[in-house]
């Protein structure tokens, strides 16, 4: 072989050895290259795996932990609906069994207090008719009182006595008067104050008697409130516009001989609480001791005199006439 063949093929050969060292050497790089870089991106791609695993992690956990809390609200928000609704269902029914009962207990206190109510109204009718029937008997006995001590008076003096005290029972202030002619003359009053002890200290004509001498005119009773008696008083005493006044006539044989006055002011000026039947008992007492007069005028056959009172029969002048003329 020739020698530059053999060169060349040593040359060859050197170079095939060479270059396959160097691929050798290049793919066991390229192989620790690959193996380094793929360790590389494993750990890259495991810590990045790791780390977006730990953030979904935590992303789930998160969210997780928003929805139990979210769901413990909820469960909340229902528990505490439904403790309020029991709450209040019991409450209600609490309520409605309380007020069914209050309802009970007021309609029995109410049944109760009617009950109580009216038996106090029964009691305090029958307490009022009681006390209005002891009034009744009361004004009845001390009317009748009255009627037997004028019907016990033995003389004409003594009638005009037992009227004025009857009618000093029954008015406020009263007054008995006898004509004297064309005047009048007191005879005994009360509830006049100092005018009491002094009756004949009134001596008046009969067209300044007020009420008093229209009662002797027209001989029947009169008061303040009848037409032109109005407001006037008894002549010898002052009386209010809005108090009324009574003038009842003695009449014996048809004369009036003497003037009973009463009125229902107190010493105080006030008048007494009415209803009250003190003018017709006054007219009563009137009318009866009218009536006695005439029985011991007829009785006596010898006209007694007035002075002459105290003594069991009638005495010279104690007759309707006599007291009609001035003594």
């Amino acid at each position: 072989m020739p020698l530059e063949d053999r060169i060349r093929s040593s040359v060859d050969q050197a170079l095939a050895t060479l270059v396959r060292e160097v691929l050798e050497h290049a793919t066991e790089e390229r192989d620790a290259a690959t193996r380094s870089a793929r360790e590389v991106a494993f750990a890259d791609a495991e810590q990045a795996a790791q780390e977006r695993v730990a953030d979904a992690e935590a992303r789930v956990r998160a969210t997780m932990d928003e929805a139990i809390e979210r769901a413990r609200a909820d469960d909340r928000d229902v528990a505490a609906r439904e403790i309020r609704q029991q709450i209040e269902s019991e409450v209600g029914q609490k309520m409605r069994d309380e007020l069914a009962a209050a309802e009970i207990r007021m309609k029995a206190a109410l049944a109760d207090s009617e009950a109580r109510a009216s038996k106090a109204v029964k009691t305090s009718v029958a307490a009022a008719r009681v006390r209005e029937r002891e009034l009744e008997m009361v004004g009845v006995t001390r009317l009748l009182e009255s009627i037997r001590g004028l019907d016990g008076a033995s003389s004409l003096s003594e009638v005009l006595d037992a009227l004025a005290t009857a009618a000093a029972k029954e008015a406020a202030r009263a007054a008995v008067v006898v004509l004297r002619g064309d005047r009048i003359q007191g005879w005994k009053m009360s509830g006049f104050g100092p005018r009491d002890s002094q009756p004949k200290s009134i001596d008046l004509p009969l067209a300044e008697a007020g009420v008093i001498g229209m009662a002797v005119g027209a001989a029947r009773v009169v008061s303040t409130r009848d037409g032109q008696a109005a407001s006037a008083g008894p002549g010898f005493e002052k009386l209010s516009a809005d108090r009324m006044g009574l003038a009842v006539p003695v009449i014996v044989g048809g004369r009036v001989v003497a003037v009973v006055y009463a009125d229902g002011v107190s010493m105080d000026g006030h008048e007494m609480p009415v209803p009250s039947a003190w003018p017709e008992v006054i007219e009563v007492l009137t009318r009866h001791a009218g009536r006695c007069l005439e029985a011991l005028t007829t009785q006596k056959t010898t006209p007694p005199k007035i002075h002459g009172a105290g003594t069991k029969g009638a005495a010279a002048g104690d007759t309707p006439a006599a007291l009609g003329n001035p003594a």
